[in-house]
């Protein structure tokens, strides 16, 4: 995997940035606004505001060719039409980490393991995992930067570059559940407000639910640019001593629980004429 890092900086000078009381003040500012009752432009326009006090702020930059990626989804019903497999329909959008509703995007992991992880999946359970193969180079906006860059800030600023970075995985990796669902309007305004510019293919950030794996939101035109569909399965998975004749298969398994469970292939897409044609298998393990 090909991976540039690029960090904005003032002529080739180190970043110099506002001192941590103005940072501590902003942030709090921002967080004495009721974001349950603003509208996503509200939200924009204070954010906005909160860039404007600070003057200066770091934005860095991934180029990356990582190869492939995966997306798992339900299976509520069974796929006909390949495009189920890329970015949902603008009516069909609910809003999300990095999107506004009926804004989409694709939203894609860098490993197999981080979605099963994400959407709780379990054993028996049926989904689709869908690998995409990457076809060029991906520039995009990495929301929660490297833990220490101080070659890139003098020592004045390293504090409120510290200050910032927590204050921007505090406020972008808030966990979402029923009652909360307005908070992903603070991560999907980051995406429009802070972290934006329109040759950027999407965002890359941490999970959530794994916060050492790495998640991947591309914008819907850069994902059908950039992504082919490499393979689409539907699969399940089971525990290792439910199988038999498949040990050898386990040893590299790439799974989260590599001691008890795999993942068995049921069904394997074919594309014809984008429509998805569903051929039976037997396969074992999540190398594919």
């Amino acid at each position: 995997m090909l991976v540039i890092e690029k960090y904005m900086t003032i002529e080739n000078q180190k970043w110099i940035l506002p001192s941590p009381k103005l940072v501590l003040q902003c942030i709090e500012r921002w967080r004495d606004q009721d974001l349950r009752k603003l509208t996503d432009s509200e939200i924009d326009n204070q954010l906005s505001k909160f860039l404007d006090s600070l003057e200066t702020y770091p934005v860095h930059t991934l180029q990356t060719t990582p190869f492939k990626l995966w997306r798992i989804r339900k299976f509520n019903y069974l796929f006909k039409d390949v495009e189920e497999c890329w970015e949902p329909p603008s009516s069909k959008t609910p809003m999300g980490r990095c999107n506004a509703h009926r804004s989409p995007v694709l939203y894609t992991s860098m490993d197999l393991e981080t979605p099963f992880e994400e959407l709780n999946v379990e054993p028996d359970e049926q989904v689709y995992v869908i690998k995409y193969e990457v076809t060029e180079s991906l520039n995009l906006k990495r929301i929660v930067s490297n833990d220490f860059v101080a070659t890139e800030y003098n020592a004045k600023s390293m504090l409120s570059y510290q200050i910032l970075r927590e204050f921007i995985k505090s406020e972008f990796l808030r966990p979402v559940g029923k009652g909360t669902e307005y908070l992903h309007r603070i991560s999907s305004s980051m995406c429009r407000v802070w972290f934006h510019s329109e040759d950027s293919d999407g965002w890359v950030y941490p999970s959530v639910h794994a916060p050492s794996k790495t998640n991947i939101a591309l914008k819907a035109r850069s994902a059908r640019e950039k992504l082919r569909i490499k393979d689409v399965r539907i699969v399940r998975l089971v525990p290792k001593g439910n199988v038999k004749n498949h040990i050898e298969k386990f040893q590299s398994h790439p799974f989260y629980n590599l001691i008890s469970m795999a993942i068995e292939t049921d069904f394997k897409g074919e594309v014809i004429n984008d429509q998805l044609s569903w051929n039976p298998s037997t396969e074992i393990g999540g190398i594919f």
